[in-house]
């Protein structure tokens, strides 16, 4: 199953209230062809989306506060999705000097990005059709790329246009890679395996040398290594985020602290211009959370409820660029003088409710910022759906919403608005969803059967698990 290629996941999060002085300030939100959005990178001042219907995006963020679209190159072979079935799909991204390189469902892709503008999409590199790419990472000549139950391959890009294959480590399911340095990280499943990469340029060669093992608690999504010390930060979904101290002059290692963020940790970046702290941005499947180290722990320092399946994310100097299922947004990360609204969802699904009966549901406005949230109005667009009243919210205060449906009718739907001083986000909207067709929260699941074909053997069957929590992911990788 391939980490990057997720297409509906459903699960129920309760968001614990969080009060801090610093926060993220919306700038700018674009919604481009390109969706099923998995994958981020930027290079210099352009930023690069990679979406897995419709192509990849391509945006000067040379004024960091704006997306300016530059184009959206279609991979030949069905355009980069074109639709719901067949042709190239991206997937993971990265970018080295003059070229992008990017895993698809049809091998190992490469892309002039001399001119972004007018990208060059070169095809596949050969004899890369036959594997599973997920996530890769680039370090002067070397290309690395995570192969899943074929390990991580490692390519010579000395010929940028031309990447040549070198040789592979083996490993069980690798999701994720990151080199730096003389270092090659890999995560393989649930452990961050570490590797000394010495470069024989006279042979065109690579020795990899097996240094440590780590075992972590979740299936790795993402590594980052640290720009001061030696420092791993590890994404675990949900499982939150993991600090390692990798101690070189003993190849052993220390678990320095875990933060479990609110949700999926899938992707993370650090802040490079950052001298002192330990600080990186998180994608955390329906928000954007903020992490620091300051020595002894890690705290949350940063939060937006983006709502948006948040899969990819980028930093460039304190600008966070979210890169959701769909849609591209602009944070800066800093300390908000004003107010600072946000909801614990911007969605209610209701459970079957019998006509003439109500069901109430609870939504937590929060004021993050460090003034007074003023409201303006509030209200629900369907009366089906009552509300109580919400009052002007002091900074880091929290005022819990009772938003009650009463049914008579199926597929009710509408939404509950507030209106408030908020800079940037003056009108901020909750769906609300009733009695929909189809499966309704709180109903019964049919039972069923089917093959396990990764991390097993033999039959899942929904109903040996009754009495458990079963998340369903569903995949497409065609």
């Amino acid at each position: 199953m391939q980490n990057c290629n997720i297409k509906i996941l459903f699960y129920v999060f309760l968001l614990m209230s969080i009060v801090f002085t610093k926060n993220l300030t919306l700038h700018d939100y674009d919604n481009p062809s390109a969706t099923h959005i998995l994958d981020s990178e930027i290079i210099g001042d352009i930023l690069i989306v990679s979406g897995m219907i419709g192509g990849i995006e391509f945006y000067d963020i040379s004024n960091r506060e704006n997306l300016n679209h530059l184009t959206n190159l279609h991979l030949s072979g069905g355009g980069g999705g074109g639709g719901q079935g067949g042709g190239t799909k991206p997937n993971c991204i990265v970018a080295s000097g003059n070229y992008a390189y990017v895993t698809t469902n049809r091998g190992l892709g490469v892309i002039n990005i001399s001119n972004p503008s007018n990208p060059q999409y070169l095809g596949i590199v050969s004899n890369t059709d036959d594997y599973i790419l997920e996530d890769l990472d680039v370090s002067n000549d070397l290309l690395a790329v995570s192969a899943h139950e074929d390990g991580t391959l490692l390519f010579d890009i000395s010929n940028p246009s031309n990447p040549s294959f070198i040789s592979s480590v083996s490993g069980e399911n690798v999701w994720t890679v990151s080199i730096v340095d003389d270092f090659l990280y890999i995560g393989d499943q649930n452990i961050l395996s570490i590797y000394s990469l010495t470069i024989d340029p006279f042979n065109n060669s690579v020795n990899v040398d097996f240094l440590l093992d780590i075992n972590l608690s979740n299936s790795i999504k993402d590594i980052e290594t640290s720009h001061n010390d030696d420092y791993i930060f590890v994404a675990l979904g949900s499982d939150g985020v993991v600090l390692v101290d990798y101690i070189i002059e003993n190849n052993d290692y220390e678990i320095l602290d875990v933060f479990n963020t609110s949700a999926l940790a899938n992707k993370i970046d650090f802040f490079n211009e950052t001298l002192y702290a330990q600080r990186l941005a998180v994608s955390d499947w329906d928000d954007v959370e903020i992490i620091e180290w300051d020595g002894l722990n890690l705290n949350l320092v940063g939060y937006k409820n983006t709502t948006r399946r948040t899969m990819g994310i980028s930093v460039k100097d304190e600008y966070v660029y979210s890169s959701e299922w769909a849609s591209v947004q602009i944070f800066e990360y800093g300390e908000i003088e004003g107010p600072d609204i946000d909801l614990s969802t911007y969605e209610l699904n209701f459970p079957y409710v019998q006509n003439g009966e109500s069901f109430t549901m609870q939504l937590d406005v929060i004021n993050n910022g460090n003034s007074e949230l003023n409201i303006l109005d509030a209200y629900t667009t369907n009366d089906e759906f009552g509300y109580s009243i919400l009052n002007n919210l002091m900074p880091g205060e929290l005022q819990i919403i009772d938003v009650t449906y009463t049914a008579n009718a199926n597929n009710s739907s509408g939404s509950y608005r507030i209106f408030s001083n908020d800079s940037d986000e003056y009108e901020i909207i909750c769906e609300t969803n009733g009695n929909i067709n189809g499966a309704n929260i709180g109903g019964d699941a049919p039972d069923f059967s089917l093959d396990i074909i990764a991390n097993g053997q033999g039959l899942f069957t929904l109903s040996d698990y009754i009495g458990q929590v079963v998340i369903l992911a569903f995949f497409a990788p065609n």
